[in-house]
């Protein structure tokens, strides 16, 4: 099989070739990502890419469920099991999986999402069969006990101390999205709310493992050095006997629009203001969405940015800066977060992104002081709308990061779980690329006019006390 990595190469290759001339007919990519899916009777939805390039396998568990899933009462109880999932089975005890491989140099972790888990180990091709074993074994025989659910319980109520209970912007995250959804289950956090995690009970426990936990509900990736037939032969034998049960179907309530700006100021002790504003923009699967990440990356990705420009080097009221289009399954947010510098107030910082914001609103047109220049009130030497060559930028920078993201068997694992679990499509990013390409001045301007609202944005200061 050839090199998955040589593949992907020759795509993003072929894509920039694409950006550098956005003039140019439409290029058909004509590469596919050389991989094999398969589906047990089960439900159990298994990917491979092979690739030797180095002696590595990336092996990742895609659970569809994440705290969308949740309902107030068990928040949280997607996330609980990221650490009981480690607990052990009535054959491989507690601590086993870590002995079993860390001790041999596997890295092995999980994380949750809104919309998923993963769980996911990388290790020496040799190990591949104990991994299968461990993983398959714990998808059958998890032991789940009030003893063990309550030393987790503890053990999450202290990461949820570190990470959002004492931590300011951890604090402003919970809020942004307790702020924007008043309907939707975004609005929880995904470590979930004390209260809910004390009170799950090894019955909602159990229920919640046998719906969401199981075959029907999850998609294996496995990225490396392996032979796929052989894998294939190995994944069925240890994963077909597993029962399963009908993939339970998302009830989602619809966020209505928001209709009116939403504020909140928090204080605490801390020496700088800082703030974040959030903007309700569309799911992953809009259209939309890659005019939005063109709009990020112009104005917020790195020190050459609009914002970073502006805020950081010319006016100096900002120590730091970021923004990203968060567009997920769902409709998600794009989100701007930053620390004043020094004295300067939030309401400062505020007025100046408003600018920045509204600045991709008007229609491409020369730069200040030149014939069709900017609006008023934008410094000199600021382009007014987009350019095409800021967009050319921006497809370039979008598309080396994808490339160095996938340079390990993890990371190129990762892309393939992560739009096969939310599209259903494991090589949809090669299309993906391709429509950044085809992002226009026109669409930037379009996607700003309709979602960078005043009455469609949250805004959370937090304070000094």
């Amino acid at each position: 099989m050839a090199s998955i990595h040589l593949v992907l190469i020759f795509i993003l290759a072929s894509v920039m070739a694409q950006a550098a001339d956005q003039n140019a007919g439409e290029t058909q990519l004509g590469i596919q990502l050389n991989y094999q899916k398969r589906t047990l009777p089960n439900g159990l939805v298994i990917i491979l890419a092979e690739d030797h390039t180095v002696p590595l396998v990336s092996f990742q568990t895609w659970y569809k469920v994440g705290s969308v899933d949740e309902v107030p009462g068990i928040t949280g109880i997607s996330h609980l099991f990221e650490h009981l999932m480690f607990k052990g089975t009535p054959k491989y005890g507690p601590r086993k999986f870590f002995e079993e491989l860390e001790s041999k140099g596997a890295e092995i972790n999980a994380y949750t999402t809104r919309d998923y888990t993963v769980y996911y180990e990388t290790f020496a091709s040799h190990m591949l069969a104990k991994v299968v074993d461990l993983e398959a074994d714990r998808m059958a025989n998890l032991t789940l006990t009030d003893e063990i659910l309550n030393n987790e319980k503890r053990v999450v109520l202290e990461e949820r101390r570190l990470q959002t209970d004492n931590s300011p912007e951890g604090k402003m995250q919970e809020v942004i999205w307790q702020l924007a959804y008043r309907y939707h289950p975004y609005q929880w956090p995904v470590i979930g709310y004390p209260k809910d995690v004390m009170a799950i009970t090894l019955t909602q426990l159990l229920n919640y493992f046998k719906s969401y936990y199981q075959p029907a509900n999850a998609a294996l990736v496995v990225v490396g050095d392996f032979k796929t037939e052989d894998l294939f032969t190995l994944l069925t034998k240890s994963y077909e006997k597993i029962p399963s049960v009908p993939r339970p179907k998302r009830k989602i309530p619809d966020e209505f629009p928001q209709g009116e700006e939403r504020r909140l100021i928090l204080r605490d002790q801390i020496l700088s203001e800082r703030i974040v504003l959030a903007y309700h923009v569309c799911a992953g699967d809009n259209e939309d969405s890659y005019a939005l990440d063109i709009a990020a990356n112009i104005l917020f990705q790195g020190t050459s940015s609009r914002a970073y420009r502006r805020l950081v080097e010319e006016k100096g009221i900002m120590s730091g800066i970021t923004g990203s289009a968060y567009t997920p399954t769902y409709p998600g947010l794009f989100i701007v977060a930053g620390t004043l510098k020094g004295k300067a107030s939030s309401g400062l910082a505020e007025a100046e992104l408003s600018k920045l914001m509204n600045e991709l609103k008007e229609e491409t047109g020369g730069v200040a002081g030149a014939p069709g220049g900017v609006p008023s009130g934008v410094p000199s030497g600021v382009p007014s709308g987009v350019t095409d060559e800021e967009i050319r930028v921006a497809v370039k920078q979008l598309t080396l990061q994808l490339a160095d993201s996938i340079r390990t068997p993890h990371g190129l694992g990762q892309l393939i779980g992560t739009v096969q679990t939310i599209f259903g499509d494991p090589k949809r990013f090669v299309g993906d690329l391709a429509k950044y390409s085809k992002v226009k001045a026109a669409d930037v301007q379009r996607v700003a006019q309709k979602y960078f609202d005043p009455n469609n944005r949250v805004v959370v200061t937090l304070v000094p006390k």
